[in-house]
């Protein structure tokens, strides 16, 4: 009796400890399925790796654990096919979940799918200024998605006017920006989003006067991702 009241003790250890991490895994089912007709996975998909924490994680090799940590963000470096230099992508490793890097046969990247919701979490950012400057305007981005950013506002800015095949990794900007008075250095094509009107305004032109802030995000859950900025200091701060 001693010795499986002894083992039922190790085994729930064992799953505790299991529990407290993260486990980041790379999908292969479908993509055999997606490439089927040949006997080894192309190079467009072998070649993609992914360096968590030190961790290198590439499609068939072993799932990598990493350690929670909701007060600190964390970077997931990511080498393509021909690509010679790892992007460095923004994400909060918070919670004890399955993960799943996902080949996307449409863009040539990949998704990353919460294996507990079975879903591909989606983009949400919410654009803080911690006070007004007069006669300045502010953008902050995410993807095709765009928004006005001012003190008296905290919108959640969320996947807009985007294709379903795109991946979930998302650019995010935050810049200083004035209208187009000409076509000089005008960027067109933000649809530019506001959440107290139903429709965005497709094709939003601007030009940028300081860019604060450009980086990649992948949502790993359902909470925002907040970027806030002061003006006064022109410091950028990430939760």
């Amino acid at each position: 009796m001693k010795s499986l009241l002894i083992i039922f003790v190790l085994l729930l250890l064992g799953l505790n400890v299991f529990g407290q991490f993260a486990t980041f895994s790379a999908d292969t089912t479908l993509v055999k399925k997606w490439f089927s007709n040949t006997d080894t996975l192309p190079k467009q998909v072998t070649d993609k790796e992914w360096i968590i924490n030190g961790q290198k994680l590439t499609f068939g090799s072993t799932p990598i654990q990493i350690k929670p940590n909701p007060n600190k963000l964390d970077t997931i470096l990511f080498k393509g096919y021909r690509r010679l230099n790892y992007d460095t992508i923004i994400c909060n490793i918070s919670k004890s979940i399955d993960y799943q890097f996902v080949h996307n046969t449409c863009c040539g990247a990949f998704n990353l799918r919460n294996m507990s919701s079975n879903k591909y979490s989606e983009g949400k950012i919410v654009f803080k200024l911690s006070s007004n400057q007069l006669n300045k305007k502010y953008l902050g981005t995410l993807g095709e998605a765009g928004m006005m950013v001012k003190a008296t506002n905290e919108d959640t800015l969320s996947v807009n006017c985007r294709s379903a095949m795109s991946n979930n990794i998302y650019k995010v900007t935050f810049s200083e920006i004035e209208e187009c008075k000409d076509s000089l250095d005008c960027k067109e094509g933000t649809c530019l989003v506001d959440n107290n009107k139903e429709e965005p305004i497709w094709g939003y032109g601007y030009k940028t006067l300081s860019n604060k802030i450009d980086l990649l995000y992948v949502p790993l859950d359902d909470n925002p991702f907040t970027i806030v900025y002061d003006p006064k200091t022109d410091k950028i701060e990430l939760k």
